[in-house]
C-alpha cells in the first residue's frame, strides 16, 4: 500500500509540472516592441520683438543715495522661443518574467525518499523425499494339503464271556453243598441290632453336652448393647450387638431414660431375617420406656441390620433368646 500511495502521487507532481511548462512556454515569452509613431508637432514662430517691449516696461531702478556709481547691471539676454516638447510615447510595459523552470522545482523539491526494497519470498523448504515404496515379494505358493491318513478300522467288539450258570440248589436242606436259606424277618432284625450298636458305642465316645445356666445374682448386661441368655457363645452375641447397634438410636436426653431397661424377643425365618417382635413381658405404658421399647422394636426390624449375623445351623437358638436394650452410652443424640 505505502509503494502505491508514493507511486501515485509522483505521477500526480510529473503531471503538474509538465502543464507548468506547457503554460510558461506559451505565456512567458517577451513580446516584440512596437515603433514609436511619428505624430505631426504644430510649430509657432515668435518674434523678439515683445519680449523687449515686454523688458523696456518694467521700472528703472531707482538709484541709490550717495555712493560710487556701480556699473549698470548687464541685461540677460532676451530668452530664446520656448518650443513645445514633443511627447514621447509611454514606454511599453515590463514584460512579465518568465516563470521558474520546472526542472529547476524538481530539484529544488526534496526527493522522495526510496520505496523499500520489496522482500524476496522467502524459500520454499523442499518437499521430503517419498519414503522408497516397497517392493511386492512374490507370495509362496501354498502348498497342497498332505491326504488325509486312512481312519483307522473300528475294533470289532469282543463276544462276552460265556457266564457259567448257578448250581443249582438241592432241595434238600442242611446239606454240606447248599448255604442255609435266611428268612426277610431274620435279615431285618440283624440290620437293626447292628444299627443300636453303632448308636451306643457312638453316645459313649461323644462327652456329654453341658447347657450353660445363668449363675444367680449376675448383674445384667447393659450399656446399649442387645445381649441374649440362650445358648450363643460370646463370639455370636458379640455380632448380635454390633450388628444390631448399627441400627438402634434412642433419645437419651430425658430425665431417667437411661435407667430404662427393654426386654425383648425375636422370630426368624429360615434366612436369618427378623419377621416379628414381642415383649418379653407386658408392653411399657411409661412414656419414656414406651420410646425406648419403639426404638428398641424398629432396630430388630430394620432391613440394613437383617439377616442376623448366624450361621443356618444356628437360628433355632434364637428362640431362647432374650434382648435387652438400654440407651446408656449408644446412640446418645
Amino acid at each position: 500500500m505505502r509503494t502505491r500511495g508514493m507511486r501515485f502521487w509522483g505521477g500526480v507532481s510529473a503531471a503538474v509540472h509538465v502543464a507548468a511548462l506547457v503554460l510558461g512556454l506559451i505565456f512567458g515569452l517577451p513580446r516584440p516592441l512596437r515603433e514609436p509613431e511619428e505624430q505631426a508637432v504644430p510649430v509657432e514662430i515668435v518674434s523678439a520683438a515683445p519680449a523687449e517691449q515686454a523688458q523696456g516696461e518694467q521700472p528703472a531702478p531707482v538709484p541709490a543715495p550717495a555712493s560710487a556709481p556701480q556699473p549698470p547691471r548687464p541685461e540677460p539676454p532676451a530668452p530664446a522661443p520656448q518650443q513645445e516638447a514633443i511627447p514621447t510615447p509611454p514606454p511599453p510595459p515590463p514584460a512579465p518574467a518568465p516563470p521558474p523552470v520546472p526542472q529547476q522545482q524538481a530539484q529544488a523539491r526534496p526527493t522522495p525518499p526510496a520505496p523499500p526494497p520489496e522482500p524476496s519470498p522467502l524459500p520454499l523448504p523442499p518437499p521430503p523425499p517419498r519414503p522408497p515404496q516397497p517392493q511386492a515379494q512374490p507370495q509362496p505358493r501354498p502348498e497342497p494339503p498332505s491326504p488325509a491318513p486312512p481312519r483307522p478300522e473300528p475294533p470289532r467288539p469282543t463276544p462276552p464271556t460265556p457266564v457259567p450258570p448257578p448250581p443249582t440248589p438241592s432241595q434238600q436242606a442242611g446239606t454240606g453243598q447248599t448255604p442255609p436259606v435266611q428268612r426277610p424277618q431274620e435279615r431285618s432284625r440283624s440290620v437293626l441290632n447292628t444299627l443300636e450298636n453303632l448308636r451306643n458305642a457312638q453316645r459313649q465316645t461323644e462327652a456329654p453336652r453341658a447347657r450353660p445356666t445363668p449363675q444367680a445374682g449376675a448383674p445384667r448386661q447393659g450399656g446399649g448393647t442387645p445381649t441374649g441368655t440362650a445358648a450363643l457363645s460370646a463370639g455370636e452375641k458379640a455380632g448380635l450387638a454390633d450388628k444390631i447397634s448399627e441400627c438402634w438410636s434412642v433419645d437419651g436426653g430425658g430425665v431417667g431414660v437411661r435407667e430404662v431397661v427393654v426386654e425383648l424377643r425375636v422370630v426368624v425365618d429360615g434366612g436369618g431375617v427378623v419377621r416379628n417382635v414381642t415383649s418379653n413381658g407386658a408392653v411399657p405404658s411409661d412414656p419414656r420406656a414406651r420410646s425406648v421399647y419403639e426404638a428398641a422394636r424398629r432396630a430388630l426390624l430394620d432391613p440394613r441390620c437383617n439377616p442376623l449375623p448366624l450361621p443356618r445351623e444356628r437360628l433355632a437358638a434364637l428362640r431362647d433368646t432374650v434382648f435387652r436394650f438400654n440407651p446408656r452410652d449408644l446412640g446418645l443424640r
